[in-house]
């Protein structure tokens, strides 16, 4: 009884050590596609451990690939608004008879969730706030480091 205790113990301060909510497996990306005007094109990704990535193609003041980690505190409310969102209420894809629009693709995989979704034109607002959530830490300048495009140089 006394070893169990024990592994218990130190199970709980293991976990207790890790400010992450969530697991690596987790995942939120935002992919920005491209308008026939100065449209941001990116794609921004980010785990459940707030490693997120970053890359740019044009129209952005990040081109190219970049890292950083999110805080706990970042990581964890991000995941915690796509859950709150009831995301698998949406809809596929919202799209209507307009042109000349940017396309913005988003996804989200946490526990059984694994989606999708096509945003086009006409989304809803509750999907709107978290395309902006991501769009507010994706487009940030602060704390992203540019990988080497040419590692042995």
């Amino acid at each position: 009884m006394k070893n169990f205790l024990l592994l218990l113990a130190l199970a709980t301060s293991l976990v207790a050590c890790d400010p992450y909510q969530y697991d690596a497996a987790s995942r939120i990306e935002l992919k920005k596609d491209p308008c026939f005007g100065f449209c941001p094109v990116y794609t921004f990704t980010v785990d459940g451990k707030g490693n997120a990535t970053f890359k740019g193609e044009r129209n952005v003041e990040k081109e190219g690939d970049w890292t950083r980690t999110l805080t706990p505190e970042e990581a964890n409310a991000l995941f915690a608004a796509f859950e709150k969102s009831d995301f698998q209420s949406f809809q596929d894809e919202y799209t209507a008879q307009v042109t000349d629009l940017p396309t913005t693709w988003v996804t989200f995989r946490h526990a059984a969730i694994d989606r999708t979704i096509k945003d086009y034109y006409g989304g809803p607002a509750e999907l709107k706030n978290l395309e902006k959530l991501v769009e507010a830490i994706a487009e940030t300048e602060d704390g992203w480091t540019k990988k080497n495009d040419n590692p042995g140089q």
